[in-house]
């Protein structure tokens, strides 16, 4: 399958990896499948051979934007609402069916809240046109779902999680990640009460 994308990437591999040929050749034609040019170079020549390589820092904002959420019914008032779609600006509607085995879960038993909604909603494209649009949409949702949500706004984190799932996270963050290594999109700041934790 070719999708006729004019992509190059390099491939760096030391020597203590026990990748050997027959892995390579492999990568090679699953490159070639989607149409892609994969350079294979020896260790240590990557950055002569891949001078063309933006030398900037990779930043993870930008467009498409993206939001998201948990919605339980679809009402007469959701549809008004979602006539945003007509006007052609908005790249990717997208209404999921969600419920069924995922409701069998408790939605405070995991970090994936609001278990109970029926229907999961992600609508993405310009970031003017999404923004107008998701004005009119998210007061029909019950918060936000964290895997297509874009916005960097601060009160994006409470409306991903419940209170006690949201403390329970905190917590975790301050054992596992206290320094915030981890530290983009929905990252948690530290519970304030555990030894190295940082204000929440």
């Amino acid at each position: 399958m070719n999708y006729g994308h004019a992509l190059r990437f390099g491939l760096h591999l030391p020597s203590d990896t026990g990748c050997g040929p027959d892995r390579l050749a492999e990568m090679v034609h699953r490159a070639e499948q989607w149409g892609l040019d994969l350079l294979v170079v020896p260790a240590g020549t990557a950055d002569d051979d891949m001078d063309n390589a933006s030398d900037d820092p990779p930043v993870s904002h930008g467009e498409p934007v993206s939001h998201s959420g948990p919605l339980r019914h679809v009402t007469p008032q959701f549809a008004a609402a979602a006539r945003v779609i007509r006007s052609g600006a908005i790249g990717w509607f997208q209404l999921r069916s969600v419920g069924s085995a995922v409701a069998d879960v408790p939605s405070d038993a995991t970090a994936c809240a609001r278990r109970d909604a029926n229907f999961s909603l992600v609508v993405m494209g310009g970031a003017d046109e999404v923004d107008r649009a998701w004005v009119r949409l998210s007061p029909f949702l019950d918060g936000l779902c964290i895997s297509f949500e874009s916005s960097l706004r601060p009160e994006r984190i409470a409306a991903a999680w419940h209170p006690r799932t949201l403390s329970r996270l905190r917590e975790l963050k301050s054992v596992y990640d206290p320094e915030c290594v981890f530290g983009d999109n929905f990252a948690l700041t530290p519970a304030a009460n555990h030894p190295g934790g940082g204000t929440p």
